[in-house]
């Protein structure tokens, strides 16, 4: 699997009531307001591209892997969010999965679930 990451690459500036983010962050959605949005010139953490459990067993290996930093319960205060299997974490119709506070260095908790996404810094 190809990992891409979304909105790394940001120039944030605050003009005034507007904050500006150019190229624009990686919005979760509505469903976690505040998740990957561009706030006071910046852009928030967001919730990364899906991955099986196959390929990272921690978030702090995962966000690494797209260049970026995971923010520890930065995302809805959580630091990933975990999904049935990949299917369902692609799916848009079921984009919210269950949102976990762990550490970025401990492993994800995979029970019986197959995929998941991390929360990671929209790096500047």
């Amino acid at each position: 699997m190809t990992l891409v990451a979304v909105g790394l690459t940001t120039a944030c500036a605050d003009d005034g009531p507007a904050a500006v983010c150019e190229p624009a962050c990686a919005p979760y959605g509505p469903w976690l307001p505040g998740v990957g949005e561009c706030v006071a010139g910046n852009c928030t953490p967001t919730f990364m591209e899906c991955f099986e459990n196959t390929e990272f067993s921690t978030c702090q290996a995962q966000c690494e892997a797209v260049g970026s930093t995971c923010a520890e319960n930065g995302c809805a205060d959580g630091t990933y969010m975990i999904h049935s299997n990949l299917e369902d974490c692609t799916n848009p119709e079921m984009i919210i999965g269950g949102v976990i506070s762990r550490r970025c260095d401990e492993g994800i908790d995979w029970q019986v679930n197959t995929a998941a996404r991390c929360c990671c810094e929209q790096d500047p």
